[in-house]
């Protein structure tokens, strides 16, 4: 999993000046690893005292993306799982004890490829598909504890993922995006998803548990 275990040192930076003007704690972990997922939780709690929300955010494509299901091996397959899916499972786990115990809220972030099969993202489809099943389970499992477990699937989001990718200028966006079928004519932006996972993690959604929301323009059109 080397590939994945490079600091990003500009995104690292950023979490620093977080750290320096909130109560904001920066704890570079390999999350996907069962020893990195305990430590992230055990720092959690022995800085704040408790555990109220978790959000697992992490993800990484297909390493042979666009290039068909038979060029994936399974060491690729192996990574897939790993990141996009075994994270959430042993984070989770690590923090259950301490949601449990005070009504927690859990928002893992999917895809809406999970619904919406791409072809050029088969392993990363499947991985998120399975966070979101996952999810479904785990809110019927541990509702009558008190935790709370929802799903957000964002759409193409103007992130670095997308940069050199994207055209210059609003209306070429706007025809970009609709091309590809985005029904509102544009990317989601980071703070969209961002207040989406806030809401469901605070006591506005205090009804809410077992739901996958889909954040992507318009983009998924069937009903599921």
């Amino acid at each position: 999993m080397s590939k994945f275990r490079e600091l990003d040192h500009g995104r690292s930076d950023g979490l620093n000046e977080l750290s320096s003007a909130w109560r904001v704690v920066h704890v570079p972990v390999n999350a996907a690893s069962e020893a990195g997922a305990e430590q992230a939780v055990a720092e959690a709690v022995d800085r704040f005292g408790k555990l109220d929300i978790l959000v697992n955010n992490i993800g990484a494509i297909d390493p042979s993306r666009g290039a068909g299901f038979t060029a994936l091996t399974d060491s690729e397959w192996r990574e897939m799982l790993e990141v996009n899916l075994m994270s959430v499972v042993r984070v989770t786990r690590a923090a259950l004890p301490h949601l449990c115990k005070n009504g927690g809220s859990v928002v893992n972030v999917s895809t809406m490829n999970a619904i919406m099969p791409n072809p050029y993202l088969i392993a990363y489809s499947a991985a998120k598909a399975a966070v979101t099943n996952l999810t479904k389970n785990l809110a019927e499992a541990y509702a009558s504890q008190g935790a709370r477990f929802n799903t957000v699937s964002p759409g193409p989001t103007r992130t670095d993922m997308w940069v050199g990718r994207l055209p210059e200028g609003e209306e070429a966006m706007r025809a970009f995006a609709r091309e590809r079928g985005i029904s509102l004519g544009r990317f989601a932006e980071p703070h969209e998803i961002a207040h989406l996972i806030v809401f469901l993690a605070s006591d506005h959604a205090a009804m809410i548990t077992g739901s996958d929301y889909i954040i992507d323009g318009g983009l998924v059109k069937t009903i599921h």
